[in-house]
């Protein structure tokens, strides 16, 4: 994707993968895992290079960053749930563990500085809590920058609703 166009979300839940946001389809899509920003913006070059080897349009493949995510309402609670779980001190990708507002800030980072064109949150910890999470305070900070997210989608991979959104008058 251009980087012109939204950034795009996906879940793992359940050890399935799903896209949440209502976004252009594209040929094809891939996840990179990387330890660094920088190692997942080469990662993002290399694949869009691979299909403009093969005559394609590089906008035909979409990248997701796989993101390890703990949030919680507050980030001194965050880490210390985090402390508690005794999770593998190195992650198999980025890791980010705060609140929904500074995870939506990583996530719209890194699509403006194309270092993917999307994201795959992988929660750890209790599943269903991240979600909800996700849903009640991610969601809504992309929606207000102009991101879309398909509510069966959201139901789909997360078992909750999108929250309504009341505009002032």
């Amino acid at each position: 994707m251009s980087n012109t166009s939204a950034v795009r979300v996906a879940l793992t839940a359940s050890g399935t993968w799903t896209e949440i946001t209502d976004a252009r389809p594209t040929a094809t899509f891939t996840r990179v895992r990387a330890s660094d920003l920088r190692e997942g913006q080469q990662a993002r070059s290399r694949a869009r290079a691979e299909v403009v080897e093969v005559g394609k349009d590089a906008d035909s493949v979409a990248v997701f960053l796989d993101i390890e995510i703990h949030i919680a309402d507050d980030a001194r609670t965050a880490r210390r749930e985090f402390e508690a779980l005794k999770a593998p001190e190195r992650p198999d990708s980025i890791r980010y563990v705060g609140t929904p507002s500074g995870l939506a800030g990583l996530i719209a980072d890194v699509k403006a500085a194309d270092v993917a064109d999307g994201v795959t949150l992988i929660p750890i910890g209790p599943e269903q809590r991240n979600l909800e999470r996700v849903v009640g305070g991610v969601v809504p900070w992309l929606e207000d920058r102009g991101v879309t997210f398909s509510d069966d989608a959201v139901v789909s991979a997360t078992g909750s609703r999108l929250p309504s959104r009341v505009l002032a008058s």
